[in-house]
């Protein structure tokens, strides 16, 4: 049996997809929704998108990706409007994943990211008794 370690500030966090479906809720209309208007004139619809190329600048490795995410991730997410300081603190730090391409974050980078609360009022708010967005503590397979 693993040991049970307490999140804390460096604990990181990413978006569990299959929280939506176990919990009746569409993940592709709220990655629709977080699109900037010229990605959404690119996929009208949820469903318009499609598996397009990712290649990590790091590693020259190719991945195929959900075209909605990759516009979040390589163009939505880097407009300066994305996460704006009126925004409601779960759905910001939904859109910082968004824009990370879903790779997990800590509370500390997710603070650098959206300047909203603190690393702690971040945390508190992840692990709340209602998981937001399917935003959970990630643990590596």
């Amino acid at each position: 049996m693993s040991p049970v370690v307490r999140p804390d500030t460096k604990t990181l966090f990413h978006i569990d997809t299959q929280w939506f479906e176990e919990n009746g809720r569409d993940l592709r209309a709220e990655l629709h929704a977080a699109l900037c208007d010229d990605c959404r004139a690119l996929y009208p619809t949820p469903n318009d998108a499609r598996l397009v190329d990712r290649v990590d600048p790091q590693t020259g490795e190719v991945t195929r990706v959900d075209a909605l995410w990759e516009c979040l991730a390589e163009h939505c997410g880097q407009q300066a409007d994305f996460i704006t300081p009126t925004m409601p603190l779960t759905r910001a730090i939904f859109r910082a994943l968004l824009a990370n391409g879903n790779n997990p974050m800590s509370p500390e980078a997710l603070y650098q990211r959206i300047r909203k609360s603190n690393p702690a009022g971040i945390l508190r708010v992840l692990m709340g008794a209602h998981i937001e967005y399917g935003i959970v503590p990630f643990q590596a397979p």
